[in-house]
């Protein structure tokens, strides 16, 4: 098993909303997991050395909430996220390895981590 880093905000406009960063397991049907840790379709935000952000293409039009960027995503999310001077992204996120050809999973918690840090 593999695993990828997901990024997703979880509240009502009640209580407010938090940004939970939990590390997910990927089985054997990759774009199957990777397609429901978004909830459906998936869009690359970014690709960059070794990895990319993953996110659901019609998270707008589902009316998932919108959430700025934590610093460290920052750097990786492209400018074109930018909504009134701050990054912001829609729905869950997942960071995943990428070997140029393939979307998979990171071989453990520790290396998806790792891979993060380093691109920072």
């Amino acid at each position: 098993m593999s695993v990828v880093l997901k990024f997703e905000v979880k509240g009502s406009p009640e209580t407010g909303y938090v940004l939970f960063k939990t590390t997910e397991q990927i089985g054997r049907d990759k774009l199957a997991c990777f397609q429901k840790l978004v909830g459906g379709l998936i869009e690359p935000i970014a690709y960059l050395t070794g990895a990319a952000l993953l996110m659901n293409e019609e998270a707008l039009n589902m009316g998932l909430v919108a959430w700025r960027v934590p610093d460290e995503l920052e750097a990786l999310v492209p400018d074109h996220f930018i909504v009134s001077g701050v990054k912001v992204l829609v729905g869950p996120v997942i960071f995943v390895a990428d070997d140029g050809e393939d979307f998979m999973g990171f071989q453990d918690e520790f290396k998806a981590n790792e891979a993060l840090i380093g691109l920072q």
